[in-house]
């Protein structure tokens, strides 16, 4: 009897004031079964997530940086970083032998460290490089924030001694070998002077200036002479080659007195161009070729270019026939001191030869000393310690203990724990309701099309007093008095509709345009006419209703037709189903009181409410019992009533939609 009275009556409602009744049963909500539930569970992991979290031991973070080269005096710049040696430090301070020293002094230090091994301060040390200079930060983590700064200090201790000692290494081999060197070099030079001071002895030459006759006066002269003349042409012929070759590479070659214009015409062609370029980034070059004063700048650059270009040319000729005309003479002034000096051949060909060995004798012994003196320099110079030609090393700051840990944060993650701990406490509570429904009550009632089936009353609704049964035919005349209670907005409607699939979508669109279910589930292909874009209702109470663009691009996606067979004996099942999952879908709340009724209510109240006359609303709606129409008065705006054609008859919804 219940059942059937709920049916009449089409009421949208679940009985929630039974439900909820039961669920309190008469106690405060602090001693109800779901704050049960939700405390345990949220004390039981609230407690576990934590005693995790402030079980875990506090990691600290020490460090210190290192400059791996030579600071920078104040007055000079700083020179570009080198990455590669950067590197190469960085390697050498995660060496093996560097790591073990610094562990046998920890261990030596502290006994405490014996079970220490270099695995565990490989584990603890890193050396990370700043980005784009020669500074590299160690660092070590560790849950003892008093041994951090000792380990890292320890560390770059052993690494500044092994670095010393590398030097005092480099600096001992290289005094060694200049000693050899400057050893083998003090007996060629002493060689050197005893057979040139031999080789005078037995020639009588008592000095390199000395004139015993006219003949070797005459044969120095031109020899010197001579020499000058060679060097001039060598000179020369050099400088021509220079020229053919720079002529060649297409460099430019101007006469000394033309290099100062050439140079103020380049000039001036620079800035030409960059006022070209300046003005191609601001106007276009029609614009600047229309415009009177930037349309000469590309002509003056072309004259200018011809000019530099004419001056480079006459200048490459201009130099080269100057240099080939030296050139030229340069050799005729050698040839004619050399046949000079053929004719004193006979006469100081021995004096020549004495000479030229002397003067090779002499040579070779300059050479010897010069090579002496450097090699004695050098050796100086790395005995005085000159170190700064190594990459230097500087500390410029030494690690500290930290009294603050660098991970974990253990306010933000116990405020984690409880966030979590209280979703899942009401995560709990929903599955228990959820496995307490399913197994103690029936099916949730499911709507069709608004009307729903009910259970009959638990066992614990049995316990309260029940109220007073209301006769059937009273509450059929009340549903009849007043419409359903339901009113979707234009928003929630929209969302419906963007949650819908196309047969959802068709529904609540037939719905929106004053079609009942009824009439929607009856429709056929031949009903809708989409070039006049109409729909021909039949039955009870024939009427054409217009189609607005989107019902129209609804049954265009369906090849003019609805997405349903209506004569499918299970269509209603069907079309309840999808409008459930639509509904489910949007993510509006009460998702069971949207019902095709709820739906078609709502187009009728847009109706109503615009001031359309009662008497005209079967004409779109079709037949309504009287005291329906009765019930929709409530919603009609206190003025006189509109014609159907001075309304909007699309709702806001179907217009807006995508």
């Amino acid at each position: 009897m219940f059942e059937r009275a709920m049916k009449n009556r089409g009421d949208t409602h679940t009985p929630q004031g039974f439900y909820s009744f039961a669920s309190t049963n008469g106690k405060p909500w602090y001693r109800s079964r779901r704050f049960g539930i939700f405390s345990v569970v949220f004390l039981i992991s609230a407690t576990i997530g934590l005693v995790y979290d402030y079980s875990r031991p506090a990691i600290y973070r020490s460090s210190a940086t290192l400059l791996t080269s030579a600071m920078t005096a104040i007055d000079r710049e700083s020179g570009d970083p080198d990455i590669q040696h950067v590197a190469i430090q960085r390697q050498v301070l995660l060496g093996h032998e560097l790591i073990a020293e610094t562990l046998s002094r920890l261990k030596a230090a502290n006994k405490s460290l014996l079970r220490l091994t270099t695995s565990d301060i490989q584990t603890l040390l890193h050396v990370e490089p700043v980005s784009e200079t020669n500074l590299v930060e160690i660092q070590a983590e560790d849950s003892d924030s008093k041994f951090l700064p000792i380990l890292i200090n320890t560390w770059i201790d052993v690494y500044l001694d092994a670095r010393n000692e590398e030097v005092k290494r480099l600096t001992s081999d290289t005094t060694r070998i200049l000693e050899d060197e400057l050893k083998g070099l003090s007996d060629k030079v002493d060689f050197a002077r005893t057979e040139l001071e031999a080789f005078r002895t037995t020639h009588d030459i008592s000095s390199t200036g000395r004139e015993e006759n006219e003949a070797l006066a005459r044969l120095k002269g031109l020899t010197d002479s001579l020499n000058k003349a060679s060097e001039e042409e060598v000179k020369a012929r050099a400088n021509v080659d220079a020229i053919k070759s720079a002529i060649s590479r297409g460099k430019t070659v101007v006469p000394n007195e033309e290099k100062g214009s050439v140079t103020e015409l380049q000039l001036r062609l620079q800035n030409l161009r960059e006022k070209l370029a300046d003005l191609d980034k601001r106007y276009t070059r029609e614009y600047i070729n229309l415009h009177p004063e930037f349309k000469f700048i590309p002509e003056q650059i072309k004259q200018l270019e011809t000019t530099i270009k004419s001056k480079h040319q006459e200048g490459r000729d201009v130099v080269l026939a100057d240099a080939e005309v030296v050139y030229a003479a340069a050799q005729q002034t050698a040839r004619e001191i050399r046949s000079q000096l053929n004719e004193h051949k006979h006469q100081a060909s021995a004096f020549t030869t004495k000479f030229a060995k002397h003067d090779a004798l002499k040579t070779d012994l300059e050479s010897l000393e010069k090579l002496h003196r450097e090699t004695q320099e050098r050796l100086v110079q790395v005995k005085t310690g000159q170190k700064e030609k190594y990459p230097q090393v500087t500390v410029i700051s030494r690690a500290y203990e930290s009294r603050n840990p660098v991970r974990p944060d253990y306010g933000r993650d116990a405020l984690i724990a409880i966030a979590g701990s209280f979703l899942l406490g009401l995560f709990s509570v929903w599955v228990f309701e959820y496995l307490t429904q399913k197994k103690e009550e029936q099916p949730s009632p499911i709507a069709v099309f608004g009307i729903h089936s009910y259970s009959p009353p638990s066992r614990e609704l049995a316990n309260y007093p029940q109220t007073e049964s209301i006769p059937l035919d009273h509450k059929a005349n009340n549903a009849l008095m007043s419409p359903s209670s339901r009113e979707l907005s234009s928003h929630q409607l929209r969302v419906l509709l963007n949650a819908s699939n196309l047969k959802a979508k068709q529904l609540i669109s037939l719905l929106l345009s004053g079609l009942s279910v009824d009439e929607a589930a009856a429709l056929q292909p031949g009903q809708i006419d989409l070039q006049a874009a109409t729909i021909s209702v039949i039955g009870k109470t024939p009427r054409v209703i217009p189609l607005c663009g989107a019902l129209k691009s609804l049954f265009e996606q369906s090849d003019g037709q609805p997405a349903w067979n209506w004569d499918d004996p299970g269509l209603r099942i069907d079309l309840s189903a999808a409008l459930v999952c639509a509904a489910v879908d949007s993510g509006l709340p009460d998702p069971q009181g949207i019902t095709a009724e709820a739906i078609r209510h709502s187009y009728i109240t847009y109706l109503v409410r615009q001031g359309l006359r009662l008497s005209d609303l079967e004409q779109i709606t079709g037949y309504l019992e009287p005291s329906v129409i009765l019930g929709y008065s409530a919603y009609s705006p206190p003025q006189q009533g509109r014609h159907i054609y001075e309304i909007e008859l699309f709702h806001p919804a179907l217009i807006t939609s995508t």
